[in-house]
């Protein structure tokens, strides 16, 4: 079964700040912009900066599972937010927060950065200096939602192949270290 993604989920921009952004390490809440996302497919409070969020619009926060997406550039990797806290996303990001139990947000996530859905991205922008996904364009997104079971085996491979991923990279950097170490050894003889 598919179904369209505004079907499935409350899809809206973030917060338009109209001044440039203040960061203030003490500040009450961090800010999600678009630079968070490049290589990531979760997100939380650490390493983010943080602002003084003087505005009582609790609708303007990101919530845990919330699915930030961005809606501008060459780059549309979707990522999960799992902070400890609520966060303000800016105008550059879609948030996405699923309104049905049919489909987890691990699974939403998931299949947005799939080659299908990154296609469909693709080809759905407009702008010329600087692509733009609109919201209707996004909204109308066909997704195919399996039986929860399958959602979970597909989130848990995913998880798998993640972490086979980093240890394979980190044994690949072990390896050129010992190299290293082995050629200058042997030029020092």
């Amino acid at each position: 079964m598919r179904k369209l993604l505004h079907s499935i989920a409350d899809i809206r921009t973030g917060h338009t700040f109209r001044v440039k952004i203040e960061e203030d390490p003490k500040g009450d809440i961090p800010v999600l912009q678009i630079k968070e996302l490049k290589d990531r497919d979760a997100l939380n409070s650490d390493n983010l900066s943080r602002i003084n969020w003087h505005s009582v619009k609790e609708a303007a926060t990101v919530q845990v599972s919330d699915i930030l997406l961005p809606a501008r550039g060459e780059y549309y990797k979707a990522a999960i937010w799992q902070g400890r806290e609520p966060a303000i996303a800016t105008s550059q990001l879609f948030v996405l927060t699923t309104k049905t139990k049919a489909v987890t947000p691990k699974y939403l996530c998931w299949y947005l950065n799939q080659e299908t859905a990154q296609h469909y991205f693709l080809t759905h922008r407009s702008g010329t200096n600087i692509p733009m996904l609109n919201k209707q364009s996004l909204g109308t997104l066909p997704v195919p939602i399996p039986p929860l079971e399958t959602q979970a085996k597909i989130v848990a491979i995913q998880q798998c192949w993640k972490q086979e991923k980093q240890l394979t990279e980190q044994l690949l950097t072990n390896r050129e270290q010992m190299l290293k170490g082995i050629f200058q050894h042997l030029l020092e003889q």
